[in-house]
């Protein structure tokens, strides 16, 4: 046992050293990470503001307002477990076998249990440390409101931690059996799969409540029956019951009921112990069979196909030059990788999640110009958070093949702008047609429809730009796991560029708006204020320049300086 512990520890020590090298290495520019502290620390006393806001306002309604707290943090808890599952799979996957360092520590005689363990643990560490930082501040929230004792915070940090063991290990658990049955390719498209339906099922769920139900005038009528479908997806029997019951109780300053602490424990250490029984004997199988995933068989492709598609994509080449060969080489990786149209399936799913919200939020009965300018803002937050995922990775995922481009004497720009193009025609039109249809939802009249449409071309335009010039900025070509890009200092970066492009974009269109909403009215004075109106349309032009032409220049330039 401590023979396996200290194994455990030695295969963990990489990973030790390269956070303590970070560590080292903060002081050595305070005012970047500085900002980024100020900023993190920003975010999360928001939210804990904003959360700490929408309690105050539920324990003020008459009867049963200290119920609804209650209901709440039972499904908050229930959205973690899922988010988390789904998460930790797909970490798991990456992590535990397709690591490129993977190959030199299962050829050494390292035994089986401590490296599965060791790889399991930075499985559930990377899938669970944004989800664990983004739920503290809503708990520390119900600990301000209900001024909770100071035994609240030691449960409230035991409990994230077992409830976030929960998902990690079934989703480790369920990779590791998916890679014994599967090759590696299969497997990863089908957790992808599982990602669309687990969203959409999360999103049914939570809309099956009908919470838009709070807004009406005439619900408090039939607050009991809204209680009572809050009580649906909740069960005795579910892990997040047992953490909702043992945080209530130390808010509520009432011993700890003994069955649901002792469930939730010993649910996490049996499924712990599985995990390591599971690992233990299938991980080296596993292993095996998604290294022999990885590649196609020669041969195994028609030919017919390939030669197809290679005819039309060669075609244009003498024409177009340089250009169309970077084009043509995205166009390639994209059909012949099913993970990328398995994405799409997932933007599909977000779309109409986010047309559906507006066919209920029609219920609160705002005006259409109040809908008409939410519309704006979510919609545009909608597509920074599509880019951060799909667009900003683009450059990095030239992985280590970027030496290839990088001695070649091609023109930075011409790459750039290929990656530009393959995901500006997908986002743009992405952002008309969530803008069009919500529009027509809404009730807006045409012109504004219309206008809507523009403008969001244009912040699509905006954010792809930043996206793919900021990714060239801090490019990540050696990261093992795709879905780590985003997550650096390039990621957070472009994440607060674009969140702020987009909201200064977006205040500075509200004005020549209401002037076009209110120009029948007032025909002999259609613009009461011409400097406002014109400065916001100037302001507006500057903002567009900056945000598409600045960061695809930085980009271009950082990377004909770049040193492999």
């Amino acid at each position: 046992m401590l023979t396996d512990l200290r194994v455990f520890w030695h295969v963990l020590m990489p990973k030790r050293l390269a956070l303590l090298r970070a560590a080292r290495g903060l002081p050595r520019s305070p005012f970047r990470n500085g900002t980024f502290l100020l900023l993190g620390g920003g975010c999360v006393y928001g939210i804990e503001r904003l959360s700490a806001w929408f309690l105050q306002k539920c324990m003020e309604v008459e009867l049963v307002g200290p119920l609804i707290p209650r209901k709440l943090l039972s499904l908050l808890l229930m959205v973690v477990l899922a988010v988390l599952g789904l998460s930790a799979t797909i970490s798991a996957f990456s992590t535990i076998f397709l690591s490129d360092d993977l190959d030199p520590l299962v050829a050494s005689p390292i035994p089986r249990g401590p490296l599965f363990y060791a790889r399991a643990l930075e499985a559930a560490v990377h899938s669970s440390w944004m989800v664990f930082f983004f739920t503290m501040p809503v708990l520390f929230a119900y600990g301000r409101v209900y001024s909770a004792p100071p035994a609240y915070y030691g449960w409230m940090a035991f409990v994230l931690v077992v409830l976030i063991t929960l998902p990690a290990t079934a989703g480790i658990i369920l990779a590791t059996v998916l890679t014994r049955l599967f090759s590696a390719r299969r497997s990863r498209d089908l957790m992808t799969i599982l990602v669309v339906v687990g969203f959409v099922a999360l999103y049914l769920i939570i809309r099956a409540l009908r919470p838009e139900r709070m807004l009406e005038e005439d619900s408090f009528g039939s607050m009991m029956e809204f209680l009572g479908m809050f009580r649906t997806p909740e069960s005795p029997y579910m892990p997040s019951f047992w953490a909702a019951e043992v945080l209530y109780a130390s808010l509520r300053r009432v011993p700890v009921p003994h069955l649901q602490l002792f469930c939730l424990v010993t649910c996490a250490g049996a499924l712990v112990a599985i995990a390591g029984w599971t690992g233990s004997l299938l991980f080296p199988a596993a292993f095996s069979r998604a290294q022999q995933g990885r590649s196609r068989a020669v041969g195994t492709t028609p030919p017919l196909r390939g030669r197809l598609l290679g005819r039309w994509l060669d075609a244009p080449a003498a024409l177009a030059g340089k250009g169309w060969v970077f084009l043509a080489k995205e166009a390639r990786a994209f059909f012949r990788d099913p993970n990328q149209w398995l994405q799409l399936l997932l933007l599909a799913a977000l779309a109409a999640v986010y047309v559906l919200n507006f066919y209920y939020l029609k219920a609160a009965r705002f005006s259409w110009y109040v809908l008409y300018t939410v519309n704006h803002v979510l919609l545009g937050l909608v597509l920074a958070g599509i880019a951060v995922r799909f667009v900003f990775p683009s450059v990095s995922m030239e992985g280590r093949a970027w030496w290839v481009i990088g001695t070649s004497p091609i023109w930075m720009g011409e790459f750039l702008h290929a990656k530009l193009l393959v995901h500006l025609v997908p986002t743009c039109t992405l952002a008309a047609l969530l803008s069009a249809v919500s529009c027509a939802m809404i009730g807006v009249p045409i012109f504004f429809g219309a206008l809507s449409v523009g403008v969001m071309l244009l912040v699509g335009w905006g954010i792809s730009c930043l996206a793919i010039g900021i990714g060239a900025i801090w490019p990540r070509f050696k990261v093992e796991n795709p879905a780590k890009i985003p997550t650096g200092t390039g990621g957070i970066s472009y994440m607060i560029l674009s969140l702020g492009y987009v909201m200064l974009m977006l205040l500075a269109s509200v004005y020549p708006g209401m002037v076009f909403a209110q120009w029948p009215k007032r025909l002999e004075n259609p613009i009461p204020h011409p400097g406002w109106f014109w400065g916001s349309i100037a302001f507006m032009a500057v903002l567009q320049v900056a945000a598409t032409w600045l960061p695809m220049y930085l980009g271009k330039r950082r990377l004909e300086r770049f040193e492999w």
